[in-house]
């Protein structure tokens, strides 16, 4: 449902009548309130309603109290002039269309900006199907022009915008318990659960009406739709957002990181069937040029002033919660001081999480995600793989657990601050596979990998693969280095045009030794600070570089090392094909590992 011309004719006349409340007749009093009602509507927080004939608007607004907190206007939906309906969603300050965009929303874009955009999918589609062949930056124009006509016609005031979600706000719409609970409430079993869940729970194959998916691809599900269907079709989520899965892949965009060359899709599409591609954690990494019949977009409605308002009181509860939790501890007996700090860490977010509860993991499976006992997830290698990668470097926690178990020393310990969540740097190779070696036996002990299954370093090969490297020449590491001299572990615009974005990996930034770049960091940094790849694989590129199983040819007792680090700034020795090697037995304060779970061909 759109507005009315007339009603946005009135805002000339609502403004003189603000400065003279004269009514000589019950009609001009009436007229007057719904006048100042539209005007009202302006300001932050205060919602649009659809047209109405003003007996609907008088009548509607005179029983409708204003919002007694941002909170409640934030919860109150809202629609755009184009009839998108909006909610709003938990763990978020924005609201969701609770549509895909539809066809006859991209109709009236083209036609009123002459947009130059001529894709035709190889099916029909109605009025109410979610438009398809949008890439990423069509998206981006679409919200652009939604805002800036709703703001010409002075319906959304200049802190209001619609744009496409962030990936952690389309986390909160599926339900993950990454975005929607804080350190407080989430637990390992949550992190699990992130990792294996669907939009409608945890049911494979999904129940009746769950999502529009390949029809007739998985067994035992049928959606009733070869193509796209009308938006609104399938079970809708709690908060009535449909298709969030299936349907057509949603754009997801980082309003800070518009340069990079590639996008983040979410949700699923008609077209796809693979489990491991549908649960709800699932990022499709994708160019952001990319415009296919299976693509469309969702957009979101963002009230700054609103949502700051709506932090601060966040803040200040959290505040009083903590407070009141470490007041309820030293009105005991005996208070805790260790569990008071405790508490502080973690409302705080610098908490040491604990390990999870070997019993309530799932045993690792071929081709999917696994969370292992130490808390590190790993995901496969390649579609259906039987070798799973950790997204992480292996951890200041995860070592300390070995050396404890063990009764082992960290004879290199780095000299600098290291963070219970930084990359456990100083490690030799040998160090490195007899921690594969321990934590294989306890997770064999565990019955969460078989006899068959083991912990190793990644191949050389492997690890190109994982950094989205494919199709190397050469027959050993010393033949493939530096044999591809354009591809870097993150997304580049060219090869000319090689630097990271800023803070998206954590490389030599002091003093401008990478030109446009910069991190924040002097030394290591959290293992889970950079933006991830493709396999949602973190700091591939940098941060710590990382030994490898394979031998270097013609060096007696050296091994490969990948990758670049904290200590890293030259162009050559950050390409993906770039290697080194060391001894096994030496260690570097910018050198740790990375994971990978081998359990076995089938």
């Amino acid at each position: 449902m759109g507005y009315s011309q007339s009603g946005r004719n009135f805002h000339s006349g609502a403004k003189k009548l603000l400065k003279d409340f004269r009514f000589p007749t019950r009609h001009a009093f009436r007229m007057s309130t719904c006048l100042l009602l539209r005007l009202l509507r302006l300001l932050p927080g205060v919602l649009l309603l659809p047209s109405l004939s003003l007996n609907q608007v008088s009548a509607q607004d005179a029983s409708s109290a204003p919002p007694s907190s941002p909170l409640e206007a934030l919860q109150r939906g809202r629609r755009s002039t184009l009839g998108m309906r909006f909610v709003s969603v938990p763990g978020t300050t924005v609201r969701f269309s609770v549509w895909e965009t539809r066809v006859s929303d991209w109709n009236q874009f083209l036609e009123a900006k002459k947009y130059p955009w001529t894709f035709q999918p190889h099916f029909k589609q109605e009025a109410n199907h979610p438009v398809v062949g949008v890439n990423l930056q069509d998206a981006i124009a679409f919200c652009n022009w939604l805002t800036e006509k709703e703001r010409s016609e002075e319906l959304i005031n200049p802190a209001m915008s619609y744009r496409l979600p962030t990936p952690e706000e389309w986390d909160a719409a599926a339900g993950l318990a990454s975005a929607r609970k804080n350190n407080l409430s989430r637990t390992a079993e949550d992190q699990l659960q992130d990792t294996q869940s669907f939009v409608w729970g945890m049911e494979w194959p999904p129940p009746a009406k769950a999502a529009n998916y390949a029809e007739g691809e998985i067994p035992g599900y049928n959606d009733g739709f070869v193509y796209t269907a009308p938006v609104g079709q399938f079970n809708p989520t709690p908060e009535g957002l449909y298709d969030i899965a299936g349907n057509v892949w949603e754009w997801t965009d980082k309003p800070d990181m518009k340069s990079l060359s590639t996008g983040t899709l979410r949700g699923g599409s008609w077209a796809y069937f693979r489990r491991e591609c549908l649960v709800s954690s699932y990022r499709y990494s994708v160019p952001a040029e990319l415009r296919m019949a299976t693509i469309g977009f969702r957009v979101v409605f963002d009230d700054k002033q609103l949502t700051a308002q709506l932090l601060a009181q966040q803040d200040q509860a959290n505040k009083e919660s903590l407070e009141a939790r470490i007041n309820d501890m030293r009105r005991t007996e005996e208070p805790d001081k260790d569990a008071v700090d405790a508490l502080r860490r973690k409302m705080s977010g610098v908490e040491k999480e604990s390990a999870p509860d070997p019993s309530k993991l799932t045993a690792a499976t071929t081709g999917m995600p696994y969370l292992n006992t130490l808390g590190l997830r790993l995901v496969p290698l390649e579609p259906a793989s039987h070798r799973l990668i950790c997204t992480t470097e292996t951890r200041v926690r995860d070592l300390d657990a070995w050396l404890k178990a063990t009764s082992g020393t960290w004879a290199k310990k780095p000299p600098f601050l290291l963070g219970d969540k930084h990359p456990a740097a100083g490690v030799s190779w040998k160090d490195a596979t007899a921690f594969c070696a321990w934590l294989t036996d306890k997770e064999r002990k565990s019955l969460l990998i078989s006899e068959k299954a083991s912990y190793r370093l990644p191949t050389d090969v492997e690890w190109s693969l994982a950094a989205g490297l494919k199709g190397e020449t050469g027959t050993d590491p010393a033949a493939r280095h530096l044999g591809d001299k354009k591809h870097f572990p993150w997304p580049t615009k060219s090869a000319d045009d090689w630097v990271p974005q800023t803070m998206s990996v954590n490389l030599d930034a002091s003093t401008g030794r990478i030109p446009g770049f910069s991190d924040s960091f002097s030394y290591t940094c959290d293992v889970d600070k950079s933006l991830p790849n493709s396999l949602g694989l973190f700091e591939v590129g940098g941060n710590v570089s990382e030994w490898c199983q394979d031998e270097w040819p013609g060096v007696a007792g050296h091994r490969v090392i990948r990758g670049g680090s904290w200590l890293i700034f030259e162009r050559e020795r950050l390409l993906t094909s770039a290697r080194d090697h060391a001894a096994a037995d030496s260690s570097r304060a910018d050198l740790g590992f990375r994971l990978v779970l081998d359990l076995g061909a089938p």
